[in-house]
């Protein structure tokens, strides 16, 4: 799992987002199908808040809510800070780390990186913990979803709200036609109804972090 252009910066934390009384939300109703595309934005890295200095699989099956059957049989790729994870229950989410979900991937580089894969051509790379005891308190970390797992999975962290600098955000949705934002819904922005050229024009004139959610 490749860095992109939003980990080329330092890693936020949790004390680099705003107060959610302080941070703009901005709210789309899209259609069904424009949900699928919306989606898409996981595969960039979103940011999500959860309570941090807990396992894997804490945070995946209680806090998340995906069922633990989804966990061991769907989810065939883990890493967390850019190194495979074979064991949910012993790596833990850090305050400001990095998860990449995803399905099975093709290949021998694909069958290397499975969870139940081929662990001997990756033992270099594998996550290992690190034996400080961890504080668990609330934290931010970026999550990214890529094949079927973003399919799933990407509308209910949408509908849960995830976080992500303006400039991303409108780099990501100027991506859409006309006649996208003639079909989706409401859009609003801290509870005020805006159009989507209104929404961009904001996103253009503010570098910040914002809340974005799906109805």
């Amino acid at each position: 799992m490749e860095k992109t252009e939003m980990e080329n910066t330092t890693r936020p934390v949790l004390a680099d987002i705003p107060p959610e009384e302080n941070i703009v939300t901005i709210t789309m109703k899209p259609t069904e199908e424009q949900i699928s595309r919306l989606s898409t934005l996981m595969q960039k890295g979103c940011y999500v808040k959860v309570e941090c200095g807990k396992t894997m699989r804490d945070i995946l099956c209680r806090q998340f809510g995906i069922s633990p059957e989804y966990v061991r049989v769907d989810i065939k790729v883990m890493f967390l800070d850019y190194s495979p994870v074979d064991d949910i229950d012993t790596a833990v989410i850090k305050d400001g780390a990095t998860l990449a979900l995803s399905a099975a991937m093709p290949g021998l580089v694909g069958a290397a990186m499975r969870k139940d894969g081929l662990s001997w051509m990756r033992s270099s790379i594998t996550y290992h913990e690190d034996e400080n005891k961890l504080q668990e308190q609330p934290g931010l970390f970026q999550l990214k979803l890529f094949n079927q797992v973003m399919a799933d999975l990407g509308e209910s962290f949408l509908k849960r709200g995830v976080y992500i600098k303006s400039r991303y955000l409108l780099g990501f949705l100027k991506r859409f036609t006309p006649e996208f934002w003639q079909e989706v819904g409401k859009i609003s922005r801290n509870d005020n109804l805006v159009t989507g050229q209104d929404l961009q024009n904001y996103l253009q004139d503010h570098d910040e972090w914002v809340r974005f959610t799906v109805a």
